[in-house]
């Protein structure tokens, strides 16, 4: 595959993407396509595809799918949620369960050095790589590791949904009622989203905000939708072209000369992230025992995967969104600032 042209390259991952995501949508609904695009992306890579996803359409996608989840989202709902004890909660015990593994893997692991500490970190790819690197571990490891993590979190998640709950199409849905108010109105709220989309992504990356081309136009949309009635949709086709985008963004990461590390340390990682995603179903379980919120909302706001994906999964569900943002995002940030301090304390 390597040996073909670029534009036959593409021509393959698209169809093979499209024709993947039909399988799976029975089993996973509204999440196959971000899926698919992962698988294809990986076997892409590990085939010996040099492309990559430009990062400037990989910030659009984020930007659409952040104006598109802002469209489900109240403000003074996400507010009372993200002051809520139990999204604390939920964060602590999602680096808890990190913080065990980790220890478990620098002590008993065979992975080099301190690789277990940073790979065990919950978010963080690219930054938990390289300082890695700095602190005595094996920074392609520790690559794989958290990408590799990602992957299982992405197609475990939309499984976990797809048996707990009957998935709703909300971007449909979302959609069918602009469109119902008329097709100038349906034009209109496309427009907001995507111009919500542009300039949120715009601002977020101008200004190196964390996860910014996610986060500022999610928060603009939401801000738009509780004060100004004029309403905002993502069509169905363009939001599974930004899925699309973003499973293909993860699954080139993967390339053929990783592939002889990965199947030495797979059998160490797949345990580790095994037991990090059952202890994020207890965890999960333990939220949602003693309070209104549902087993599936727990469960994918607790998963240590990359914000945009678990909200993309979370969707196509009937979950308390605005509880799994405020959760995911505090966990980013926590993650971000708090991870290199835990990993080095982990390390000794």
């Amino acid at each position: 595959m390597a040996k073909t042209s670029p534009i036959l390259q593409w021509f393959t991952l698209v169809l093979s993407t499209l024709g993947l995501s039909i399988v799976l949508q029975p089993l996973i609904s509204a999440a196959s396509i971000l899926v698919a695009a992962m698988a294809c992306g990986m076997s892409a890579g590990f085939f010996g595809v040099q492309f990559r996803i430009e990062p400037i359409f990989t910030a659009l996608a984020q930007g659409v799918t952040g104006a598109a989840i802002a469209s489900t989202l109240d403000l003074s709902e996400l507010l009372r949620a993200a002051s809520d004890g139990l999204v604390v909660l939920g964060v602590v015990l999602t680096v808890g369960s990190a913080v065990v593994v980790g220890w478990v893997l620098v002590r008993f692991s065979p992975l080099p050095g301190t690789t277990g500490a940073w790979g065990s970190m919950p978010g963080g790819a690219s930054i938990m790589g390289a300082l890695a690197t700095e602190n005595g571990g094996d920074g392609i490891l520790v690559f794989l590791m958290q990408y590799l993590r990602v992957v299982l979190v992405v197609i475990t998640g939309p499984l976990v949904s797809h048996l707990l709950a009957t998935p709703v199409a909300t971007a449909a849905s979302a959609s069918a009622t602009a469109s119902n108010t008329g097709t100038h109105i349906f034009q209109l709220s496309t427009l907001i989203a995507l111009s919500i989309a542009a300039v949120g992504c715009w601002v977020g990356t101008r200004f190196r905000i964390l996860a910014g081309s996610f986060l500022v136009p999610l928060v603009i949309g939401a801000v738009w939708v509780t004060t100004i009635p004029t309403p905002m949709a993502v069509p169905p086709p363009i939001l599974k072209c930004c899925f699309a985008i973003l499973g293909w963004t993860i699954g080139l990461q993967f390339r053929r000369d990783l592939l002889a590390p990965l199947i030495r340390s797979l059998p160490t990682m797949l345990a580790a992230i095994t037991a990090m995603i059952a202890l994020r179903a207890i965890s999960a379980w333990a939220i949602s025992a003693g309070s209104a919120v549902s087993f599936l909302t727990a469960y994918l706001a607790t998963s240590p995967g990359g914000m945009d994906s678990i909200v993309a999964i979370a969707f196509g569900t009937p979950v308390d969104m605005n509880f799994i943002v405020a959760t995911q995002t505090l966990r980013l940030f926590s993650v971000v600032l708090c991870g290199p301090w835990i990993a080095k304390r982990i390390a000794r």
